[in-house]
């Protein structure tokens, strides 16, 4: 009985065994389609939980901050002296076509040739620089020189001499000036430009070197008529008038010098120079009164000191 109870007992511990066997060796159903997968173990690195990265980055220094000055308005107020103490630099634009190079110019060949043929711009204060005829220096913007020329100047060389201060004083007009020149006899010459016109000329260049030219070819010849040379001098309209002559015979008679004086109306300023021989007598002439009225100023010149 014992060894048939042994028996029974070693059968069914075979049989289990070969169920378990079986069980372990079946594929299972995974589902029409699907593959089977290699499983293999992978060895996990070891990484920190989230309460350990929080507490990791907690630790971790940062930069600090600087600390605010305990008196911050002061600090701002001194800023205006901080800024002033830094150094000046070039601000060079960025945007546009910058400078024009030195000695370049950009303007248009024909603007500047418009331009150049135009007339020049007054000064800021509207009247050209002082200029001076015989050391009568005035100020204006137009000039009308008239020059007795009559046969009676070549007496010392006063013609000569009266040339060439009229070509100095001409030489010291500006392009803002105006002027014309007239010498008179018995009747009156006046000066033309390139063009043939009379008129008041700006003092360009080119009106300049034609004037020089006009003036060097006069020669003095002739009687002296003082009053048809004047009324037209004064046509112009300038704002000074140098009036030069010898003669102070035959004088301008009262109704005459009352006509002048209403046609000026104060407008030009009339100065006079008087060519003489011997000391200034000081006596009165119509030279005088037609310069003190018309706002003007008398000069007295002894022809014998002129010089050769």
């Amino acid at each position: 009985m014992a060894f048939l109870g042994s028996l029974c007992t070693h059968a069914l511990l075979a049989w289990l065994i070969l169920t378990n066997l079986n069980s372990c060796g079946q594929q299972g159903n995974f589902g029409v389609g699907e593959e089977f997968r290699e499983v293999g173990l992978y060895v996990l690195e070891d990484r920190p939980s989230e309460e350990e990265s929080e507490q990791t980055s907690e630790a971790t220094p940062t930069e600090r901050l600087p600390d605010l000055p305990e008196n911050l308005n002061q600090t701002l107020d001194e800023m205006p002296n901080l800024v002033s103490s830094l150094p000046d630099f070039d601000a060079t634009p960025l945007i546009g076509p910058g400078p024009a190079p030195t000695g370049v110019s950009r303007e248009d060949p024909a603007a500047a040739f418009l331009n150049a043929a135009q007339p020049p711009p007054l000064s800021a204060a509207g009247i050209p620089s002082t200029t001076k005829f015989f050391d009568i220096a005035t100020r204006g913007q137009s000039i009308v020189y008239l020059i007795d020329c009559s046969g009676s100047m070549s007496k010392h060389n006063a013609f000569r001499h009266a040339k060439a201060e009229l070509v100095a004083s001409l030489e010291r007009l500006d392009p803002n000036h105006k002027f014309q020149v007239l010498f008179y006899n018995d009747q009156f010459y006046e000066f033309r430009d390139r063009r043939g016109e009379i008129d008041i000329h700006w003092a360009t260049a080119a009106n300049l070197t034609l004037a020089r030219a006009y003036i060097s070819q006069f020669d003095n010849s002739g009687g002296t008529i003082h009053f048809p040379a004047l009324m037209k001098a004064l046509s112009y309209k300038p704002d000074v008038l140098f009036f030069l002559t010898d003669g102070a015979d035959p004088s301008l008679s009262p109704r005459e010098l009352e006509d002048i004086k209403h046609k000026n109306r104060g407008k030009t300023a009339i100065h006079c120079i008087e060519f003489g021989l011997g000391p200034d007598l000081l006596r009165n002439n119509f030279l005088k009164t037609l310069s003190s009225q018309n706002d003007g100023t008398y000069q007295y010149r002894d022809m014998s000191k002129l010089g050769s």
